[in-house]
Formats: structure tokens, sequence, C-alpha cells
């Protein structure tokens, strides 16, 4: 009780009267600061923590008291000194922790960077020298309970206060970062979990910190910990550790390929796996999967982060990216994503990121591509059907899971449908259960089941045919006997039963150009189709001609811009670089006027169609290159100089490219939570089609100014056809050699194909060994700065040695020195002594 009673005596004055408590302050500080016992510095710091607790006027008085002569210092050096000379005193450590988390919490903490904040004041004095920040770090090496889980937490609020700096301080601390990776392996939940919040903030903007984490095994531990904690079905530590990966996977080459390489990749379906809940005693062939799921939040949270985790490892145009691909294909990581996105019960925005993640894992790889068209998935979430469209109705994304609950699922009304179909359906809104993020993130997820894969986009375009009538439930469009082409013409045709979504044209559109870009086989495939009955004396129209039409009835009604936007853009895909096309555009003599008119009118038509309107034209005058013709450039030229002319033309099209949502449109089709809110989301254009506009607008704007002469046309004749009119054989001559041209242009592209794939891989191995060095020099110079601190300490050491020595030998030699003294002296006092006693035997006689 001696400390309390030390402690009580600091808060009276001379006389044993009550001091105010800034005095006590003062006094308890500099007892701290000068008291050379153990027990008075403990019992002074402790009263000081009391004092902290009760009173805030602590963090003024010991902010302010350096200008007081007779203390000499502020409290908070005073603090920090007495924590480095005791720090093997828990009781004091974990005192001055705790007063020291106080000192540092800002005032208002929505504003915690304010200078002005005396927390952040603080925060600042400590941090100013590293040796405080690494005293900290070496304090974690203590195992008490509450010094390392004050000593967490005082880092945590340093490190959201002034995060660069504390972030350079625990670089330059010898083993700084692996005692913070100890906490990971700390049994007592909460220290674990702090320093994992710790480690979260530590690695979310520095690669540096993240390689030499990624170093010290947090892969391998992080995921040991979640298998500990039952998966994907376990708490928020689940869910932190996931954050965690992603932190130090996000844009880092280097532990991006040590992820791979420790076949980390090849955990993650397993976690997967363990999400799936079969339902028990099926009465079908194949069980049926997340169909019966439940999703607790915290469930959807650590799915969502592990899918964050997967988009991280396949980023589009990465290094890494195939290399990840493919062994994601190979550990069988696909399927059950395949299944979340597309034949699950998930909320919205979880099916959403799970279909971006198989966008990513898919696009412009071939194995995936053609595993995703092979598989076939059961179809979740049947629902009534909501009621008809009309004036007042709602739109879609009111048919939400609390407006249409589910029914039993029937495996004979609803048979199991291929995968890229289902993509379709979610796509253009065939069930009426999807919000517009999810049916954009299906629409991205074909866009790159089709990407670099011609022959996927042929057999899509080949199962284009009218929509059938025969429906064995013709309230629900998915009942249909329909093909993926069939179910995707249906959502483009049939426009007006969708008029209160204007988005089921605008996905099925988008996914529609997809199909038909820079495939001219496929293009051919959707020109010979031919829509309306015959059998009951309707006009056979083809389909080219049936989506003019539409254009031209969405514009005369007025319908949403969208609709517009969305049938422009498919037919300036279509129409691009396909001569035939255009000939059958141009053979029906309106198809021209539906395009003029927007242009040349000065009001009451948006910008956007009048831009797209131009560049459709354009897109006609440039392309018409077919000898029978209807309209050539000849008779086209004219029309659009005069009616349209040339300054207005260019001036459409560069207008478009203004536009806010034009030049910043999602490259990913993504869909934000809160244009879901507002009602229909700001989403008028496909990337890739505004990549496409960018790189040939310029072509287009200067195509009409072009002699009709000089086009494409005539020059293909003369190649062909020689000055004075070549035979047939020359003909053929030419083919064969442009055909061995090509022969030789497909080898020397694969030669170079090959070569910038073995310099992309040097220059990855290259990249992965400077960063492999960069990791080795941080180590070497941790180590070498914590061996040159203990050189400097056992040097200290030895000086002291050498001057105790020095000292001990001098003293020996006074003492020599003076025990030959007293030996001299003892035998002249012997021989006085003999002397006398020669006198006294003289007397005697």
């Amino acid at each position: 009780m001696e400390f309390l009673q030390r402690g009580y005596k600091g808060l009276l004055g001379d006389k044993g009267q009550t001091q105010s408590a800034a005095d006590t302050v003062i006094k308890l500080c500099d007892r701290v600061n000068n008291s050379t016992l153990l027990e008075d510095r403990r019992a002074a710091v402790l009263g000081l923590k009391g004092l902290s607790r009760e009173y805030r006027l602590l963090r003024l008085t010991t902010y302010f008291v350096a200008p007081q002569k007779e203390v000499g210092e502020s409290g908070l050096p005073v603090l920090l000194r007495i924590l480095d000379d005791d720090k093997d005193d828990i009781d004091i450590v974990k005192a001055i922790l705790e007063v020291l988390n106080i000192l540092c919490t800002p005032e208002r903490q929505e504003d915690s960077s304010s200078n002005q904040d005396l927390g952040v004041r603080f925060t600042d004095e400590l941090v100013n020298e590293p040796k405080n920040i690494h005293l900290l770090l070496e304090l974690l090496k203590q195992f008490d309970f509450y010094v390392r889980y004050h000593d967490v937490q005082l880092l945590s609020k340093l490190l959201m206060i002034r995060p660069e700096r504390v972030q350079e301080c625990v670089l330059t601390a010898p083993m700084g970062i692996p005692r913070l990776m100890d906490l990971l392996n700390d049994r007592r939940e909460i220290i674990r979990n702090e320093g994992l919040l710790l480690l979260i903030a530590l690695t979310e903007t520095n690669a540096e910190i993240q390689k030499i984490v990624a170093f010290e095994d947090a892969f391998e531990n992080l995921l040991e910990i979640i298998a500990e904690e039952d998966g994907l079905h376990g708490g928020i530590i689940v869910q932190d550790c996931l954050q965690l990966i992603v932190n130090l996977l996000r844009y880092n080459v280097l532990n991006q390929n040590s992820f791979r390489e420790t076949s980390c990749i090849q955990r993650i379906p397993a976690l997967l796996g363990h999400l799936l809940q079969y339902q028990q005693n099926s009465t079908y062939k194949e069980p049926i999967e997340f169909l019966t799921q439940d999703w607790p939040e915290q469930l959807v949270s650590n799915t969502y982060v592990l899918l964050e985790l997967i988009r991280i490892l396949v980023v589009p145009n990465n290094t890494n990216t195939v290399k990840n691909q493919n062994v994601m294909h190979q550990y069988s990581v696909l399927k059950p994503i395949i299944e979340l996105a597309l034949a699950s019960n998930a909320p919205s925005p979880l099916k959403a990121q799970a279909l971006y993640a198989l966008a990513d894992l898919i696009r412009a790889n071939q194995a995936s591509q053609e595993y995703l068209e092979k598989i076939v998935i059961a179809i979740p979430h049947l629902r009534e059907t909501p009621p008809p469209y009309n004036e007042k109705a709602l739109p879609p994304q009111s048919y939400n899971e609390k407006a249409l609950p589910p029914q039993p699922y029937n495996e004979k009304a609803l048979p199991p449908r291929p995968a890229v179909m289902a993509l379709i359906a979610i796509a253009v809104g065939a069930e009426h259960v999807e919000n517009y993020a999810t049916r954009a993130a299906a629409t991205y997820a074909f866009e790159c089941y089709i990407c670099n894969n011609p022959e996927a986009q042929i057999v899509v375009a080949s199962t284009l045919t009218p929509p059938p009538d025969l429906n064995p439930d013709p309230y629900v469009l998915i009942a249909k006997s329909q093909s993926a082409g069939t179910l995707l013409l249906s959502a483009i045709l049939e426009w007006e039963e969708s008029a209160a979504d204007p988005y089921v044209v605008w996905f099925a559109s988008v996914i529609f150009s997809h199909i038909l870009k820079n495939n001219e086989r496929a293009k051919e495939f959707a020109r010979l189709i031919d829509t309306g009955d015959v059998e009951n004396d309707e006009e056979a129209v083809s389909l080219l001609h049936a989506i003019a039409g539409n254009l031209m009835m969405a514009t005369r009604q007025n319908a949403d811009v969208r609709v517009l936007i969305g049938y422009l853009c498919l037919l300036c895909v279509w129409l691009w670089d396909s001569p035939k096309s255009v000939r059958d555009f141009l053979s029906e003599g309106a198809h021209l006027q539906i395009l003029i008119t927007p242009i040349t009118q000065s009001s009451g038509v948006d910008t956007r169609v009048q831009g797209l309107c131009a560049f459709l034209l354009g897109i006609c005058y440039e392309f018409n290159d077919e000898e029978d013709v209807p309209i050539n450039r000849s008779t086209l030229q004219p029309i659009l100089q005069n009616r349209i002319g040339v300054d207005q033309f260019i001036n459409r099209i560069a207008r478009l490219r203004e536009i806010p949502n034009f030049k910043h449109a999602s490259q990913y089709l993504q869909v934000t939570p809160e244009e879901e809110e507002k009602g229909l989301p700001d989403l008028f254009f496909d990337y890739s089609f505004v990549e496409f506009f960018k790189n040939n607008y310029e072509i287009i704007q200067r195509s009409i100014t072009v002699d009709p002469k000089a086009g494409p046309a005539p020059r293909r004749s003369a190649d062909l056809n020689g000055g004075n009119g070549s035979s047939s054989n020359d003909y053929y001559d030419i083919s064969a050699a442009a055909s061995a041209a090509s022969a030789t242009i497909v080898s020397l592209n694969t030669v170079i194909q090959n070569q910038e794939q073995q310099i992309d891989e040097m220059k990855e191995q290259i990249s992965k060994l400077k960063e492999s060095l960069e990791v080795e020099k941080t180590v070497s110079a941790n180590e070498i700065a914590s061996l040159t601190a203990q050189i400097s300490s056992l040097q200290s050491l030895v000086t002291t040695q050498q001057t105790k020595q020095a000292t001990l030998e001098k003293e020996q030699e006074d003492i020599m020195v003076l025990l030959a003294d007293q030996d001299e002296t003892i035998k002249k006092y012997r021989r006085r002594l003999r002397e006398l006693g020669e006198v006294n035997k003289g007397i005697s006689a």
C-alpha cells in the first residue's frame, strides 16, 4: 500500500491541504522526473493516470508545463523517458500507455487531422522522434495483456492521425514489423483482433510495408486463422483477415506472385466449397447449390471480400492475370463462382460482385470461356411475374426480394439452362428480380465471355432466331423454349412491352453489339434473320430493318433516350467495316431520313442522339463500298453536305465527346448504390463503344469531305483489274499472292506475339528480382540497424568496463604503493624495536 500512500500524498499540499488538479499534475510530473526510487516513480505515474481519467485539464497542463522554470520540461517527454527507463516494470508501463492513449485521443474524431486539436499536437510531438515509435514497437515483446492491448491501441491512434509518419518509423524500426506480425499468433482474441486491425491500417497504402508483411508468412498465417474461424461462415475476424490479404495484394505484383507461388490460390476453392450448403434429401439428380442458402450479414461481407480478392488477382491487362486465371481454372475456382453468380438466392450486391469476379476470370481466357459455355445451371428465384407495365408502373428494381417472395423450386416448369443464357436472362431483366447493378454486371460478364473469342461470337450468333410463340407459361418470359439468341432478340424487338424499363433494350443492344463486333461472319448470320410471321400473312422483315424500324417508332413515341442510344450504338457497331450491312441498311430510303432529321433539328433532340446519328451516317458513307448499293457515295455526299452541312456534321460528333456521361463511361459497367436509390442509373454508354468511338471519330468526321470517286471501292477495282483490263488469271494470281502475304503476316504475328510474351516474362522476372532485392535491402537495413544498435550498446559497455578496469588498476597501484609504505614503516619499527631491545639488555646488565 506504500505506493498508494505516496500517490495520495502527491495530491496534498505542504500542510495537507488539497491542491488544484493543475498544481497536482505539475507536482506529479516533477516527482516522475526527479524521483530516484522506483516506487516513487510508480506512485506518481499511477497518480497521473488517475487524474487523466477525471480531469481533462491534465492534457493542457502537461502540454503547457514547459514554460514553468521549476519543472524544466513538459510532461510528455518525461513520460516517454520513464517509459524507456522503466520498461521492465509492468505497472509503470501500463499506466504510462493509458495516459498516452488519453493524451493522443483527438477531441473531435471527425477532424482527427486538425493541428488545432490538442490530441493531434500531442501526437505530432510523440511521432516527431522515430525512437518513440521504436519504443512502442519494442514494448510489444511484453506478453502482459494490458501492456499489449494499450500499446496496440496507441499505435492505432497515432496511425490514424499521422499515417505517413508512423509508417516511416515502422519501416526503420528494428524488428518492428515482425513484432506486429507476432500479434496474429496471440491466443487472446482481443489482442489478435486489435493487431489485425492495426496491420490493415498500416498496409493500406504503403507498398514497402506490404512486401515485408507478406515476407513474414502473412498469407499462410491469415489463411490458417480463417480456417480456424470456420471459413466464410466465421465472424468478423474472417472479414478482417481477408481484408488484410486484399491490402497486401492490391497493386503489388511481387505479393501477387508470392501468393500464387506459395499455393495460396489453391486454398480458395476450399473456402468457396465450404460456403456451399447442399439441400438435404434432394430428389434431383444433381444437388441444388445455393438455391436454399441462408445469407447472414456477416457471411455476405466475408464472401464479398473474398470475391474482391479474386478480382485483384485477375485484373485485366495485368502481367500476372493469365497465369492466375489458369491456376484458378485448374483448381476449380470457376464452378462455385458461376453457381453463386447465376444459380443462387444471394443478395443482389453479392451476386453482382460474383458476376464481376466471373467476368475477370474468363476475360480473354479461352479455357475458362469454353468451361462457361458448357456448364448448365439451375434457375433460381422462381417468383410471381409482376403485373404488366403501364404508364404509372414502378421501375423494375422495385420488384425486389421483399415484394416477390420465392416459390418452391420446380425442375419441370423451369429446367436447368446454359450459363451463357442465364447471363443474358439476368442482363435483360427476364426474371424481374435483379437490380440494375446485377444486370450491368451480367452484361459485363457476357462481354468478357466474348472477348477475343470469335468462335463464341459465331456460336451465339447462330442461335439468333425470332422468338417462338409457343410458351408453356405466358406470364414468365424465361419459361419460353428459347435459346440465348432468341432471348436476346426478344428483348431487342419487343421494346414497347418493356417501355417502363429502358435498360431491357439497352443491355440487350450492348450484348448484341459485342456479338457482332469485328466479326463479319456473325454479322452475316444476323443479316439472314427475318422477323414476322409469314404463315399469318405478315411481311418478312430483316432483323436490321426491324431494329431501324424500332428506332424510328421509339423516336416518334419519345421513348427514353437510353432506348435510342442502345439502338444507335448497336447499328454503329453492326455497320462498321461491313459494306454488305451498309447496303442492306440503305436499301430502305426511310432509314436515311431517320438519321438526318435529328441531326438537322436545332432543339428538342438529345445531343447524344444527334451525335450518334451523325456518327452512324458517316459510317454509312465511309463503308458504302458495294457496287449495287441503292444509295451510293456519289448520291449520299450531296445530301450530307447540303441538308446537314460539313460544319454541323463535325460539330454534332464533337459535342458527343464532351458529354460527361460519355467521357466518364464506367469501364466495368458499374452502377453505384446511390444511382440505384434514385431510380434509373446514369448508364448511357458502354465503355468499349466509347473507346471504339474515340479511336474512329476523326475518320468519320473527315469522311464526307472525301471525293466519292477516291473511296475504297474504286481503289479496289483498280488493284484487281489493272491498267488495261487484266484476265481472270491475273485476278487469281493476285488472290494467291494476297493469301500468301496473309499467311506470312499471320506467321510473323505469331513470332512477334511469342517474342513479346518472352519479353513480358523477362520484364516480369526482372521486376520480381528488383522487388525482391528491395525487400532484401529493407530487411538487411533493419538487421544492420539492429546489429549497429547492439554493437553500439556493446561498445558502450566495453568502454564502461574498460573505465572501471582502469580505475581498479589505479586503485590497485595506489594500494600497492600504500602497502609498500606500510611495509617500510613496519620494518622501521622492527629495527627500532630491536635497537630498543639491545638497549634494554644493556641496562639490565
